[in-house]
């Protein structure tokens, strides 16, 4: 968790120094639109209930003014909305992987872990699949890196497309994927896992193996995910292609078949 604090400290000194900025700016232009109006006022209306005689020269004066007025109120206006950008941008880099726009690491760690406490206070399931695309390496050396690109990216889509709202897919480094399905019991992650496989294997022409292991409340997030990579070693050790479980902490207790 300390990548992510650090991240997350980064984020919010940032953030606070752009809306700071655009605090500022909100100040300034209300002071500029009340000057403003008051100029109009002056030019349209009299004064105390009398005519005021005012020569073409003072006019003009004003006349600049208000002008020079609304031109810096209109340049504030642009700097607000390009201070919104750069914190919109700065937020979806902090939370999702540039490449395939799902999760990335760091937010899924977050995410995870207040799952995981969820899931210990209020004994609901809570299941972890990692998920590895099949012989990526020699379909990038063989295609070219724009290739595989693109097939990471159609890859995260067709799982995001296939999760519910509640469910979280991140990319967790690579080619591997992770996905998080509260309230969601080992059988049921299993029957999803199987559609996904057939869909990934009729739409992207490719495979995947997949590890999943169910939440054991008292354990940490560590042991979580260190259960769920062992199943997807096992899966890739018996030949790829194949999802398994496990429910130990040891090969012993990988269980085969659903």
């Amino acid at each position: 968790m300390k990548f992510t604090k650090q991240r997350l400290s980064k984020l919010a000194d940032e953030g606070r120094r752009l809306f700071g900025l655009e605090g500022t700016i909100q100040k300034s232009a209300a002071f500029l639109n009340l000057a403003a109006l008051i100029g109009v006022l002056y030019l349209i209306f009299p004064i105390m209930g009398t005519k005021i005689t005012q020569t073409i020269s003072t006019d003009v004066v004003i006349m600049v003014f208000l002008l020079v007025f609304l031109g810096i109120n209109y340049l504030q206006f642009l700097v607000m909305l390009r201070i919104r950008r750069k914190w919109m941008e700065l937020e979806k880099q902090s939370t999702y992987d540039n490449l395939t726009q799902i999760f990335n690491r760091a937010c899924f760690d977050e995410i995870m872990q207040e799952e995981v406490r969820r899931a210990g206070r209020y004994h609901f399931p809570l299941t972890l699949c990692l998920i590895d695309i099949d012989n990526f390496k020699p379909f990038n050396d063989t295609y070219g890196h724009n290739r595989g690109d693109e097939l990471l990216q159609r890859f995260a889509s067709l799982i995001q497309s296939s999760i519910r709202s509640t469910d979280c897919v991140a990319r967790y480094g690579g080619d591997e994927f992770c996905i998080l399905l509260p309230h969601t019991d080992l059988v049921r992650t299993e029957k999803f896992l199987s559609r996904l496989l057939l869909q990934v294997q009729e739409m992207l022409d490719c495979t995947f193996s997949a590890g999943v292991t169910s939440y054991r409340a008292g354990e940490s997030k560590t042991d979580f995910l260190i259960r769920a990579d062992l199943a997807l070693y096992q899966a890739k050790r018996e030949g790829k292609n194949r999802i398994r479980c496990m429910i130990g902490r040891d090969d012993r207790h990988v269980v085969l078949s659903f």
